[in-house]
């Protein structure tokens, strides 16, 4: 008897107990990786792993880079999952980065002349 209120008490205290805070971002990020077929055994985890790629491209290190990492610590995703991941994460916690990154810049090049080039000089 002893034996089953102590589990009972134990049930109701994890019942209890507050769940863990995810935002929309957050959410948004788990059904992406959802979507792109990429599964993980803890949320918090891979909540914390998108946040970890978010600080490294910010930071100035190169995606290829990130997602060599993300394939080193995690054997279960291999290039293209990592690759995915990568870009998951990046549009959903810090989507400046990459567009930063990718855009081209925003200093134009020369304008093209109107001015036809001279003819070379005969000289014969």
């Amino acid at each position: 008897m002893k034996l089953l209120l102590t589990m009972a008490s134990v049930a109701a205290v994890i019942g209890m107990a507050a769940p863990a805070y995810a935002d929309s971002t957050d959410d948004s990020f788990i059904a992406s990786l959802k979507a792109a077929g990429i599964t993980y055994t803890d949320q918090d985890a891979v909540i914390g792993a998108g946040k970890w790629v978010c600080d490294k491209v910010s930071g100035g290190t190169d995606m290829s880079d990130v997602v060599k990492t993300l394939t080193t610590k995690n054997t279960s995703l291999n290039p293209e999952k990592a690759s995915k991941f990568a870009a998951i994460a990046a549009n959903a916690y810090c989507p400046d980065a990459v567009s930063t990154a990718s855009s081209p810049s925003d200093t134009p090049g020369p304008a093209p002349s109107d001015t036809p080039s001279p003819a070379p000089a005969n000289t014969t």
